[in-house]
């Protein structure tokens, strides 16, 4: 996440970030409401609808040409914005989970944010302090990691997510959160384009090759659709209950989520063509989507009908917003 190229168009961004993230967490309670689940199963569906899959928009910018247009930096920024938020929500909600209560009091939840609002600065910290011009810092860590081997930069590397990571967890927020923060700290202008090449390397290569299929078999395998559709009787009360959900739900995501975009365009005086680009572009959900439906399954914060309604919601976005910024963007 990196918006040093960005800044010019931040003020747009923030505006549909804000809009787009609240009125699709907004709409994730109001299907908890509806279909009566708890306060925290709610808004971790809210989190998932706030979701962006900054990938797919930025494949679909390059296919257009339109990635260096304002438009597409505004598109881009706003998904980076986007996700940091719904980063900050998923951790209050994970935190409020290992907490133990169900219906969390207000004192609770402050102090979640507190704890949150220190690791953000503690991280920021450490990473202008990494990044800052002339500094020895800097100097002497480029220095130790162009001395190491490319399985020793590797190693490092790890050492400095798994610390992030136990910092998150000092603090109450899960070590996933933290050790996602930890790649905001490992640039290439603060271990070295060697080390870095080397690492990134490394990282793509195991993920790609080992963990990534793993993820999305063991994804697939907790899918149990037999447990939410009756096969036998396709038209019984039990399949008609659960298409209502699962088109409701969708419904409520997309609209929440375009629509705040829409709205934060407006309000940042974007024009009407750009800001109904904005909203179908921030629309997708895709992998991260899936992702974060897995780990709520985990935590025991949704079930599996809710499980498939986000899996659903999650690929039917993914593939609607090509479609439709492909449309709007000729």
């Amino acid at each position: 996440m990196q918006l040093a190229s960005f800044k010019e168009y931040s003020r747009p961004a923030i505006f549909i970030a804000l809009m787009g993230n609240n009125l699709a967490i907004l709409s994730g309670i109001a299907v908890g409401k509806i279909f009566n689940l708890d306060f925290l199963s709610s808004l971790f569906v809210g989190v998932v609808f706030s979701l962006t899959a900054l990938p797919v928009g930025i494949r679909i910018l390059m296919d257009l040409g339109k990635m260096d247009t304002s438009i597409g930096k505004i598109i881009v920024t706003s998904a980076v914005i986007d996700d940091i938020f719904s980063i900050v929500f998923l951790a209050i909600v994970l935190s409020i989970t290992e907490g133990g209560s169900k219906s969390p009091d207000a004192g609770f939840i402050l102090v979640t944010i507190i704890k949150i609002g220190i690791f953000l600065l503690i991280v920021n910290y450490i990473n202008k302090l990494l990044t800052m011009k002339g500094g020895l810092q800097a100097h002497y860590i480029k220095l130790f990691f162009s001395r190491l081997t490319k399985e020793s930069q590797f190693f490092a590397v790890l050492i400095i997510g798994i610390f992030t990571a136990y910092l998150g967890g000092l603090l109450g927020i899960t070590s996933i959160i933290g050790i996602f923060y930890a790649g905001i700290l490992i640039k290439n202008i603060t271990i070295g384009e060697e080390a870095y090449s080397n690492a990134y390397n490394v990282v793509s290569s195991i993920t790609f090759g080992l963990f990534s299929p793993i993820f999305f078999v063991y994804l697939g395998l907790l899918l149990d659709i037999s447990s939410i559709f009756d096969h036998i009787s396709p038209f019984s009360t039990q399949n008609l209950q659960q298409g209502i959900f699962l088109l409701t739900a969708i419904l409520f995501a997309m609209v929440g989520k375009s629509g705040g975009a829409f709205i934060g365009g407006i309000l940042a005086n974007v024009k009407l063509k750009d800001a109904v680009a904005v909203g179908i572009g921030l629309n997708a959900r895709g992998l991260m989507g899936l992702v974060i439906s897995g780990i709520g399954l985990k935590y025991g914060l949704i079930d599996m009908k809710v499980y498939t309604m986000l899996v659903a919601m999650c690929i039917i976005t993914t593939f609607i917003t090509p479609y439709g910024l492909k449309r709007i963007l000729k």
